[in-house]
């Protein structure tokens, strides 16, 4: 229910990583489109409709809509039409042609059959692809209908986990049930709903909105849509009075209307599907929605989901609180269960998902930006009798049908693309636990892959333009890819090419595949691009380069500008009209060697073989795949032109100078070790933007840039901005908080917070281990080697880096004597505190002496912090002090063997502060 990109801000949030498949491919040609009617006119529903090529048999499937409609993409040819449905006779409809970029018509109209003429669904009722072969479904999606049992009530408590809503007097409307369950309602009157979140880190998150660290607030109306056992619970309270009808029933269901409408046309959240989910599966514990028309916020969301708040992003953690108001939109609070708390099981490797994808294999037909594709799936169930298989897919990809093993048509849920179009499959059955199984699922549409001119193609979607496990980042699965695209263009996919190129006609067809290696996300990069590569035998790694031979049309257009204003006399004093990123191939190729070799050093070997620097016509991001990269293009031209692009600031950021090694860090943090859930997402973020500082320091090998870097994250944390409505990153919550982070009262926080905090969460861990005496890195370095292998291409937690860090901590980390470092992680990871220091320090002929001050602070914060001394030759490490609290350190005079030139604490900024002062006395 309600995906992120439908809220005001959150659509900012998303995160994101996807997957790739292959099966066989639909050649680029046109389709064939019809309506199926029975003798009288009316409409077919379910029907099944096979269209067969007359010259290589090969057939495609679909099945008609609610509309009685069916659609079906196909190569140019000739095509036999059959029509089946129970009931009626078969049909057919021959001799179909189909031109290039042509769709026939081929209506049908059945006969009923003489011998066993069973009941047709003909209703032209619901908006789903075959949502309407589905009476349940249909039932669920038809208007809100009151006038029934109702309740009269007095104080009537409902406890929902955290929150108390408590309906002091009024009437609360039970919309007619489905299948025999109530599954909606609407109260009238006057209530209050108390909720007080159970962790501290929430609380500070909910205060951001409301102010103080608990939500209390009064409502007069409240939508409630359910399947656990409220009915029940209100019907046999004593604090309720059951009635039928009600003075203000019809009231009631335009209110609940409304709320239908809401969903669907705005929020855009097929919460019927996710109601359907349950009906079909009645032992599970039932999901609880409120819809909170509150006096002082009045669009709230309260969720209490089994499921774990899957396509929120939320997974695994089942309660949540959310406003998709303009002013105050976001995720006010998530957690888990109380139960989970008491018994010690709340965390992020929680696996709430029904099932589990285990391979994709699809074929895929470009043609312009539409993509045609069919992914046969294999799959494994995870929850007995699951009927109901929620996906996810670009809302703009339309399937026309999905299949069984065995070649069965099943009914599947798809609304408008511009409504709730969240993708589902019904099937005939419950499935058995860990039962496996395989789908195929026919489908396209444009919108997926965008064209941005001069033969600049960028694919928008991630892990949707397949379809993948709704509400799991990345449900890892191996993939195979065949795709068919024109010659003239080139294309490079995630894994590696089986085989070569072929051609057939105007195309050319390429299969990619994972191998053996499952993907948490894959995808593909198109153009006319110009490639060059390079064997790094040291790594192991085959690095290539990809950038377009053409400008986008974005630039051609500067350019054009660019040359009327001086053919008309004018100079300009740009050489933007001479842009080329194919020059850069030497400098990238050498860019992602470097950086592929450091990390190999530090953290051991990634996942995969190869490594593709492409270009993407976007100008201010990068993206990474597994062996893929997506580069900005302005990345591949030189300083002069991003300057007279963007300015002396913007084009000497220094984000051109570090997306490189950022995204082929992703290689190792994100992909060749992935994340549990958005609590963990700050790893991979926060990881690659710390292997960029390794770039620095030994590619570069600029000491002071080096520092430069780490004071650069050190502001973006803890100043104030109006990128973040003047409210200082790190007050704002913990970096576990994820894409949460950012909403209509926080803005750009999770960029802000997580990539920079992040990174110093390691950088931190790593200056700690420092030790010159063995090897500098060293138990830095095997620490990471371990953290690689032991979570080799598998998601990790938070905790799981604690576990690694607690395995190779140092003596002087362990400030509590008892070898765990919850001291730094409480902190650091879970917290918000920010200290500050100052260091006063005299030097006397040989030797130092000083005080040493930690303020701001909790009394328990601890830290380790260290000591540098310069001689003339750049910073040596003295030593480092446990501190705690607000605390001053004497440091006593310390012979030397010589006299050094300055002293300083926290000299590589290696501890992340507010303000740290060196003064010399």
């Amino acid at each position: 229910m309600f995906p992120r990109k439908f809220f005001p801000l959150a659509c900012a949030l998303a995160l994101a990583v996807c997957a790739l498949g292959a099966a066989h491919a639909i050649a680029a040609g046109g389709e064939i489109a019809g309506t199926v009617t029975d003798p009288k006119g009316a409409l077919v529903v379910g029907a099944n409709v096979t269209v067969t090529d007359t010259a290589t048999n090969k057939t495609f499937s679909a099945i008609t809509d609610a509309q009685g409609r069916y659609r079906v993409a196909v190569p140019a040819g000739s095509y036999k039409v059959t029509v089946a449905a129970k009931g009626f006779a078969d049909a057919q409809s021959a001799n179909v042609t189909v031109a290039e970029s042509q769709t026939a018509s081929a209506d049908v109209r059945l006969e009923v059959a003489a011998v066993d003429a069973g009941s047709v669904n003909v209703t032209a009722a619901g908006r789903g692809l075959m949502g309407g072969g589905d009476a349940v479904y249909q039932s669920l999606r038809q208007p809100g209908e009151f006038g029934g049992p109702y309740a009269t009530v007095n104080n009537l408590v409902l406890q929902r986990d955290a929150a108390t809503f408590t309906l002091r007097s009024g009437e609360l409307y039970f919309a007619a049930p489905v299948e025999g369950r109530n599954v909606g309602a609407v109260f009238i009157g006057e209530g209050t709903v108390e909720l007080t979140p159970p962790t501290a880190a929430e609380k500070q998150s909910l205060a951001i909105f409301t102010k103080e660290p608990k939500l209390s607030e009064q409502f007069t109306q409240l939508v409630l849509r359910f399947t656990d056992q409220t009915f029940a619970e209100v019907k046999q309270s004593a604090s309720a009075t059951m009635g039928t009808g009600g003075a203000q029933a019809a009231r009631a269901r335009d209110i609940f209307r409304d709320n239908q409408s809401l969903l669907r046309k705005e929020l855009r959240s097929n919460i019927d599907l996710r109601t359907l989910t349950d009906l079909y599966n009645p032992e599970r514990p039932g999901y609880f929605t409120a819809f909170i028309n509150g006096k002082r916020f009045n669009k709230l969301v309260y969720c209490v989901d089994p499921l774990g708040n899957q396509s929120f992003g939320l997974a695994p953690e089942e309660v949540m609180l959310l406003s998709y108001g303009d002013t105050d939109g976001g995720f006010w609070t998530s957690f888990h269960l109380a139960a989970e708390y008491k018994n010690g099981t709340a965390n992020s490797s929680q696996d709430t998902r029904l099932f589990d994808i285990s391979r994709h294999e699809i074929d895929a037909t470009i043609s312009g930006t539409k993509l045609t594709a069919t992914d046969q799936l294999t799959m494994r169930a995870l929850v007995p009798g699951t009927r109901v298989l929620p996906f996810d897919l670009f809302s703009t990809l339309r399937v026309n049908s999905v299949q069984d093993e065995q070649g069965h048509a099943l009914v599947f849920i798809q609304e408008d693309k511009n409504k709730d179009a969240d993708f589902a499959v019904i099937l005939p059955q419950g499935l058995a636990a860990n039962q496996t199984f395989k789908l195929t699922v026919q489908y396209a549409g444009e919108g997926a892959l965008r064209d941005s001119g001069g033969g600049n193609f960028v694919l928008l979607p991630r892990s949707t333009w397949y379809p993948n496990n709704a509400g799991s980042f990345g449900d890892r699965a191996t993939f195979s890819v065949t795709y068919h695209y024109p010659k003239s263009m080139m294309l490079v996919g995630t894994g590696a090419l089986e085989g070569t190129e072929t051609q057939e006609g105007d195309q050319k067809v390429a299969k990619w595949t994972s191998g053996q290696t499952e993907l948490a996300v894959a995808g593909f990069n198109f153009g006319r691009f110009k490639k060059k590569e390079f064997a790094d035998k040291d790594t192991g790694l085959n690095i290539e380069f990809y950038a377009n031979t053409e400008v986008p049309d974005a630039v051609r257009q500067m350019q054009l500008e660019i040359e009327r204003a001086e053919a008309a006399g004018i100079k300009t004093g740009t050489t933007l009209g001479s842009i080329s990123t194919t020059g850069m191939a030497g400098q990238a190729i050498a860019d992602a060697e470097n950086a592929t070799r450091l990390y190999n050093a530090y953290f051991g070997k990634t996942a995969f073989t190869r490594l593709a620097m492409t270009q993407q016509p976007f100008a201010n991001f990068g993206q990474a795949w597994p062996t893929l990269v997506f580069m900005p293009y302005t990345a591949f031209i030189d300083t002069t032109q991003r300057v007279q692009m963007f300015g002396i600031r913007g084009g000497t950021d220094t984000f051109w100078r570090y997306v490189a090694p950022h995204e082929v860090a992703h290689q190792w943090w994100g992909h060749t070790v992935g994340w549990s859930s958005y609590r963990d997402q700050w790893m991979s973020e926060g990881f690659a933007e710390f292997s960029a500082s390794l770039y620095v320091q030994f590619i570069r090998k600029e000491p002071d840039k080096f520092i430069d870097f780490w004071e650069e994250q050190r502001r973006r944390i803890t100043e104030a901005t109006p990128a973040t409505k003047g409210i200082k990153p790190y007050t704002i919550g913990p970096v576990t908080q994820g894409f949460r982070l950012s909403n209509a009262k926080t803005q750009a926080a999770y960029q802000l917070l997580v990539y920079p905090k992040g990174a110093y969460i390691l950088h931190m861990i790593r200056m700690m281990m420092f030790d010159s005496r063995a090897g500098g890195d060293q138990k830095f370095m095997a620490m990471m080697h371990d953290f690689i292998q032991s979570h080799y291409n598998k998601d990790v937690s938070t905790e799981d880096l604690k576990q690694i860090v607690e395995k190779h901590m140092t003596k002087s980390m362990d400030l509590d004597g008892n070898g765990r470092m919850d001291w730094f992680f409480d902190e650091w990871v879970y917290g918000t505190d920010m200290p500050s220091y100052k260091f006063e320090y005299q030097i006397s002929g040989n030797s130092l002496s000083g005080r040493l001050t930690q303020s701001g602070v909790r009394d328990d914060f601890k830290m380790v912090v260290p000591i540098y001394l310069d001689f003339g030759k750049g910073w040596i490490r003295l030593g480092s002090a446990g501190m705690r609290g607000n605390q001053t350190i004497e440091i006593p005079a310390t012979p030397l063997p010589e006299a050094p030139k300055r002293a300083a604490a926290i000299a590589f900024n290696d501890v992340l502060a507010l303000s740290v002062e060196n003064k010399k006395m």
